[in-house]
Order: structure tokens, then sequence, then C-alpha cells
């Protein structure tokens, strides 16, 4: 949280340890003994790899989900006793080598990785991905009984599932994926995972032995209207650098997309596309000054951004002055909405490049 008076010389990210600590515990405590994977791709979603593991290991987790082999490389370095899973799996023989050095577990895709990873060695452990409808990753379900003569099974740890469709309204689709999942477990008898955050969401017959909580760590709700005591992470304030008089007429920014239908008083900020917020908001979206909403005037420029403080006294307004991106008033979903895009890719953009606070 930053003080009224306080004066800020570039764009802050505020990261809430207690809050991220929060979500992990509420997730613990409604799936129960089903074991917790806890995704921190996508640099955490924007919070910060290494804090973000840090911050859940504290509290009980023990297994962890990445993309990127380099990220997956990363936490091993600090962490030496957790699972590590690597959904991108493996590509060429050089990740074998890096799988086995670093002990980490891959996620096993498709016919091309299990043949790289079964030639380079029967001892190296693996998550089997199967696809029972996202049409994304994974093997299809018309292979499994050639790919049951194919795998080593004493090497499978577990098979995996992805849900299409978890934060629809209509779980008709979700309920199907399940129900392929188990029906191919048959072939293998082993411990099965298939919820995201929103299936965690959708009850208990989705948590299987393995639950892979996401966005919801970070305090983005599954449904829209339904909180379930989760709590948002991120919040982030830029400094003013001028405030100006505009006269009725005038026009702001590149290619004069808006023009001032009356006399106006305009802050500009230190915070642009290339800090993360998206050009989709130009004269669309909203920021915060004590509180107090205004307007983004303008096309959104790469470091800096123009708003409407006319409903501001002179004395709330003055360079370095914080104003408020996302935080108390302005949540991962109103930006998300401003923004015509997703509270995941918000927090990604917002939360990349920057120096984090951890509170």
């Amino acid at each position: 949280m930053i003080e009224k008076n306080n004066i800020i010389r570039k764009k802050i990210v505020i990261i809430n340890k207690t809050n991220l600590a929060s979500n992990y515990k509420l997730i613990k405590k409604r799936v129960g003994n089903t074991k917790i994977m806890s995704v921190v791709k996508g640099d955490a979603y924007g919070h910060g790899m290494k804090e973000c593991v840090k911050i859940f290991h504290q509290n009980g987790s023990k297994e962890f989900y990445v993309a990127r082999l380099e990220d997956a490389i990363e936490i091993r370095r600090k962490f030496k006793q957790v699972r590590i899973y690597l959904l991108s799996g493996v590509v060429t023989s050089k990740c074998c080598d890096q799988i086995i050095k670093f002990n980490i577990i891959p996620i096993i895709n498709n016919f091309d990785q299990l043949n790289i990873i079964e030639n380079y060695s029967k001892k190296i452990k693996y998550v089997l991905h199967i696809d029972t409808g996202m049409n994304r990753l994974g093997f299809h379900i018309n292979n499994v009984e050639k790919l049951n003569e194919k795998v080593s099974v004493n090497n499978i740890l577990f098979i995996m599932s992805h849900l299409s469709s978890s934060d629809d309204k209509d779980t008709k689709e979700c309920k199907l994926q399940l129900s392929k999942l188990k029906k191919i477990n048959k072939y293998f008898k082993k411990p099965m995972s298939i919820a995201n955050s929103a299936g965690i969401f959708l009850g208990k017959p989705f948590y299987l032995d393995y639950v892979r909580p996401g966005k919801s760590l970070y305090g983005i709700n599954p449904f829209i209207n339904k909180t379930f005591g989760l709590k948002p992470a991120m919040s982030i304030y830029a400094p003013i650098l001028q405030v100006s008089n505009l006269k009725k007429g005038k026009t702001i920014g590149y290619s004069k997309t808006y023009r001032a239908n009356r006399e106006m008083k305009v802050a500009t900020i230190d915070f642009g596309y290339s800090d993360g917020y998206l050009r989709s908001g130009s004269n669309k979206g909203k920021f915060f000054i004590d509180n107090i909403s205004c307007n983004i005037l303008g096309r959104v420029s790469m470091d800096l951004i123009t708003i409407d403080v006319s409903q501001l006294k002179d004395d709330q307004l003055y360079i370095g002055k914080p104003v408020e991106i996302l935080g108390q008033n302005q949540t991962y979903a109103d930006l998300a909405y401003e923004t015509k895009t997703n509270e995941h890719e918000i927090l990604i953009s917002l939360g990349k490049n920057s120096k984090k606070v951890y509170i």
C-alpha cells in the first residue's frame, strides 16, 4: 500500500506474501489429502517465480509445475527436495541430460517425446499427458492402446489431462473429459490429475490424486461473481510526471484520438505498453488517484499514459504522485474487461520486467 503523500520515482509492483500464502492454504483446505502441484509458470503469473516458490513451499507445497526447462532448473538450484514437473516435456536428447542432472519430471505429450526419452534412458520417471478434448498437447485417446504397448509402465508416475472449459457454466464437457481420463486409466492403473484452478472449484469428483492450481494461487477467481475467499496479491503504482491544463478542442496523443470537449486538467504518468498495459485500453481504461477514478485520454504510448484529473484538487497533484494502476480500487477483472483480455494476460504483462517489492 502506498501512503497518500508519498513520492515515487518509478513504477512499483507490490506483491502481498500474506495473500499468496492465504490462497494456497485455502486451496489446501478445500482439496484435503489430494496433492497440490503449485503452478508457477509465466514467472508465477507475473508475481516472481523464485519468491512465490519460496512462499508456497513455506506453506506446505512440495510439488511445482513449470512450462520451461530453464525455470525448472532455476527452482532446483534453490530447492533440492521438491518435485518439479515440466509441461513442455523433452525436445532433444540434450533435454534428457538436464532432466537427469537436475532431477526434473517431464510431462510426455506425444510419441516423439516418448521415443526420445525411452531411447535415452529407461530410468527417467515421467507423467503421461492424455488429450481428452483440449486438442493442444497430449496423446490422442485413439492412440491409447498403441501407447500402452510402447510405454514402460513402471516409469509412469501418473497420467494427466487438461480441462478445456472448466470456467464455463455448463459442466457437461468437463464431466465428459473426466470420464474419458478414468476410462483410459484402466490401461495404466496410475494416479490421475485433471483439475486446474476452475476444476478445483467444480468439486470433489475432479480432485482425483493431484490438482494443479494456477491463477487461483494469485487471487484470480475461476468464476465470475464468485470469490471463494481468494485474495489478489499484486498491486501496481506509477508516478505522475506532469500536470497540465488542456483547452477545449485540443487533442491528446498519437493520431489525435481524443479531443477535449471542455477545459480539462490532465496528468501524464510514467507508464505505458512497455510496462505491460495493453494499447486496447486507449480511451477506455482508468486509473485511480486518492481513490478517485481518472479516465485514460488518447492512445496508450510506449512509456506514457495521459489521464483526466479534472476532479482532483491542485494539492493532490504533483510530480511523483503515485497513481494506482492495479490495487484496491481496480481489480484484475476490471483491467481485463477494459482491455478486452483475461486476468492471466493482465498479470503476466504487468508483472514482467518489473522490480517487485514483497510485503
